[in-house]
């Protein structure tokens, strides 16, 4: 084995000093779908998943970002991977797995030290997913990761696992690990986490619905609307809980077979296609090299 294959971003964990206050974030502002809790966590989700985040009591930085393995028969070959490449890895106890609603997972780290779990057979959910407000969410997009070390999370990502590199925007990296543009999205920075959470929605209405609604309720509008110049992505990033940007996308295009990795110029034009600008996030701020 040389490459792990991930089947999907299946779910984050975020910690949350007020994790009342963020779950009702996540529902009356995202519309995302309370359905339970394991020991004090709070489960949350979009989609056929049993959930896409789960909010535990703890520090901001207490996150990790569960990645699925096609079945359990990946786990021992993943577990040696990352070993010989030095990275840390060990198995999640019976307790670990209960609260991510997996069978079975590998707790590792990128280079940057942003927690990853390996998981095997996340639970699905038997009933239809029923949103708590009409945001149109049709499932979780992709994850936006802060990288203190690029070269070695490049290696983590393309090289222990299987995503591949679909284009740049200076050193802003975007990996695609199925047919759509990208499903992660590295971002040089000064510190580690989860940057960004982009849940995907029915159609164009639906962001500017959206926009309205956060504009009418005094919530920061970070980023767009705009169009990411790479992906082809409508967007809107806002400010959420405990420093964690959201965004709405929708109309990822898809690479055609063969496509190589395009390098866009650090510019404003290469992160919007409309020519929005994000002065308040300093990965997203030009320059961006």
């Amino acid at each position: 084995m040389t490459n792990i294959p991930i089947v999907q971003v299946c779910y984050l964990r975020l910690g949350s000093p007020k994790v009342e206050e963020s779950a009702r974030f996540a529902t009356d502002v995202l519309g995302l779908q309370r359905v339970g809790a394991v020991e004090g966590d709070v489960a949350l989700r979009g989609d056929h998943l049993y959930h896409r985040i789960c909010l535990t009591e703890g520090p901001p930085e207490q996150q990790s970002i569960g990645l699925e393995l096609a079945d359990e028969a990946h786990i021992e070959p993943a577990r040696a991977v990352l070993q010989a490449a030095g990275f840390p890895v060990r198995d999640a106890d019976a307790n670990e797995c209960k609260r991510r609603y997996v069978r079975q997972a590998l707790i590792t780290q990128d280079g940057s030290g942003n927690v990853i779990d390996l998981v095997a057979r996340p639970a699905h959910s038997g009933r239809r997913y029923f949103p708590s407000r009409d945001a149109g969410i049709t499932g979780l997009q992709g994850i936006g990761l802060r990288s203190t070390d690029l070269a070695k999370d490049l290696l983590f990502w393309t090289k222990l696992l299987d995503a591949r590199i679909s284009d740049r925007v200076g050193e802003i990296t975007y990996l695609r690990i199925d047919e759509r543009h990208h499903r992660i999205a590295l971002y040089p920075s000064g510190r580690k986490g989860v940057m960004e959470i982009a849940l995907d929605v029915e159609s164009f209405d639906c962001i500017m619905q959206s926009n309205y609604f956060l504009r009418e309720r005094q919530l920061k509008i970070l980023h767009g609307p705009g169009r990411e110049t790479a992906s082809g992505q409508v967007f809107i990033r806002f400010q959420g809980p405990e420093d964690c940007l959201f965004s709405y996308v929708h109309g990822m295009r898809e690479p055609r077979a063969g496509e190589r990795p395009r390098q866009f110029s650090s510019k404003a034009e290469s992160l919007c296609a409309w020519g929005s600008e994000c002065a308040d996030v300093p990965e997203l701020s030009v320059p961006v090299t």
